[in-house]
């Protein structure tokens, strides 16, 4: 069994309430805590640059070739696009065949620059209304991908053969999409799973928000194993969302919306490379 060890974990930068990270073209790291402030990181250092504000609660994001952040608002129902140059955000998509986003989470580009969108639904055990979306390159009106209802529709990942992975929280499982068709990829018992990252081997890396850990699916599924794991919370404290990075894109970048830092550690996978859309 590989396993990680909590005493490697150290802080990459000391930015709290962060939900999402993601890793950019040009290798630096980005985020946006629960105030709406976006931040462009330097993972040799940990030095981070605020680059933008916006009016909302931003959980997953994901860049462009150009560097542009499109930020998921859970609270708005809005993809927007934001310029860290310029901070300047504007809307990138707010419905979805003919119907409001309820509470989008999680952007995933495609190489043609199509986006894929965990639409949440509503945040109660009790409901079943989380969408997958699917939103042209460029922006503008989504679509509905035509699958059962779900149990509040979390991370993503895309993996380079065209599967879409899918985490659904509260029942608690990993989907495949594989055309049509979406089916139980694992299942995750007495956990509450939230971010996704796929390395090279086709190994499917799950952060759980509860209890603190995060679990690896070996390629083509199968039983996850446990790599990474702190019962007290003190190290690793609610992970969200999770990102490969650097040259070799060994390191994982683990972010938390409940904790005081973005955390890192170095993994024997290599991640796989993601995809930068040029969009117009």
């Amino acid at each position: 069994m590989t396993a990680l060890h909590l005493a490697d974990l150290r802080t990459l930068a000391p930015l709290a309430y962060s939900e999402g990270i993601s890793a950019g073209p040009d290798g630096s790291l980005w985020t946006a805590d629960a105030r709406g402030d976006h931040y462009r990181i330097d993972p040799s250092d940990g030095s981070s640059v605020h680059v933008a504000s916006v009016d909302g609660v931003p959980l997953g994001l994901c860049l462009d070739s150009d560097g542009y952040l499109y930020t998921c608002l859970f609270d708005r129902g809005e993809v927007i696009r934001v310029d860290p140059e310029s901070g300047r955000s504007e809307v990138y998509c707010t419905s979805a065949s003919g119907t409001r986003l309820i509470a989008p989470n999680w952007p995933v580009f495609g190489p043609d620059g199509t986006m894929f969108v965990s639409d949440s639904g509503t945040f109660d055990l009790e409901a079943c209304d989380g969408r997958l979306i699917r939103v042209p390159s460029g922006g503008g009106e989504g679509t509905v991908i035509e699958t059962p209802a779900l149990h509040f529709a979390n991370g993503l990942a895309l993996r380079g053969d065209g599967v879409l992975f899918v985490i659904e929280s509260f029942t608690p499982r990993v989907l495949a999409l594989v055309g049509a068709d979406l089916s139980t990829y694992v299942d995750l018992s007495r956990t509450v799973p939230d971010g996704l990252a796929l390395d090279e081997d086709g190994g499917l890396l799950v952060s759980c928000f509860q209890p603190n850990r995060i679990m690896r699916v070996p390629p083509g599924g199968g039983e996850p194993t446990v790599v990474l794991d702190d019962w007290t919370g003190t190290r690793l404290f609610m992970p969200t969302n999770i990102a490969f990075f650097g040259r070799e894109r060994r390191s994982l970048a683990i972010a938390s919306a409940r904790g005081w830092r973005l955390a890192a550690i170095e993994t024997p996978w290599r991640g796989q490379a993601l995809s930068y859309p040029r969009i117009t």
